[in-house]
């Protein structure tokens, strides 16, 4: 199916990408077919511990679906979850694009449904347009960082993992990503045309920051941040304004992934990024394990 649909599968929903999050572990696919044609599509990961099944959500995956084809019909929806929720797992997490708003038939076949938030750029144009939905803040760190930082649009994944990594020991944290994951599943997506590690460097040449964007034709989403000791003030932010500059001819729209937390959704409203929900659907059929995982 991603095959014939090409770009019409959105990125978190391609083969390939579940394929990179998932290795070493397990996924399947539910598929709703009409007339002998795929018209709609769900992608988990899965697997089962001391006997109990379970579906959640793989790391570095803002959603996994459902997918429907444009001309889908009222009910592919309900028999994809239907059909999910006849697994029986023990516990079940699933999240959806934001363009899927159609709480009621969750809630009908059986599915809690909450509401995560992220941000997002909605259309992406000329960087100075951009630039003047900001803070003033926002539009200083460009013109501070400008003569100081050099912009590398090749880091390798290596190297991010690397600083990422660096980021959390300083914190004195263990990293929430593994290293080895984080580069495979970058190098995948760049190698696959669908990802960018981009990096600032100062004048000594020492790389001072780093980021993973993955994108498709729609939209970019900004996945992982490392930044370094000595980076400059907000030179993290001098970065982003150069991603999304370099996206603005290869997709739609920005997603900072995230930024519910009161601190993060303001930094990123600095931008001029709006607030965007987007559903999260559970099953628990054990209550203790769901409230261990904060479900």
């Amino acid at each position: 199916m991603c095959e014939t649909e090409g770009a019409g599968i959105p990125l978190f929903q391609q083969w390939w990408w579940m394929e990179s999050v998932c290795c070493g572990k397990r996924w399947d696919v539910l598929l709703a077919e009409r007339d002998g044609r795929i018209c709609g599509a769900l992608p988990f990961l899965c697997g089962s511990k001391f006997g109990m099944r379970y579906v959640l959500q793989p790391q570095l995956t803002m959603f996994t679906g459902p997918w429907l084809a444009a001309d889908a019909d009222s009910g592919v929806l309900a028999e994809l979850m239907e059909r999910m929720a006849a697994r029986r797992d023990a516990v079940a997490l699933l999240r959806c694009a934001p363009s899927i708003i159609e709480s009621d038939v969750f809630e009908r076949a059986g599915w809690q449904v909450g509401q995560r938030y992220t941000w997002r750029f909605d259309a992406l144009r000329p960087l100075p347009q951009m630039m003047a939905d900001a803070s003033q803040l926002r539009r200083r760190d460009f013109a501070r960082n400008a003569e100081l930082l050099t912009v590398d649009y090749c880091v390798s994944p290596a190297e991010l993992a690397s600083l990422h990594d660096g980021q959390y020991r300083r914190q004195g944290k263990r990293d929430v990503v593994d290293a080895a994951f984080m580069a495979r599943v970058a190098a995948t997506a760049v190698e696959h045309g669908n990802g960018v590690v981009a990096g600032v460097s100062d004048a000594a040449g020492t790389l001072q920051a780093a980021v993973f964007v993955a994108y498709d034709s729609n939209c970019a989403y900004l996945l992982l941040l490392a930044r370094g000791a000595e980076a400059p003030r907000n030179a993290m932010a001098y970065l982003v304004w150069r991603i999304v500059e370099w996206l603005t001819s290869r997709t739609r729209m920005f997603d900072f992934e995230g930024g519910a937390e009161p601190g993060v959704g303001e930094y990123y409203r600095s931008f001029g990024a709006c607030q965007v929900p987007y559903l999260q659907l559970t099953r628990c059929r054990m209550p203790l394990i769901g409230k261990m995982l904060g479900l």
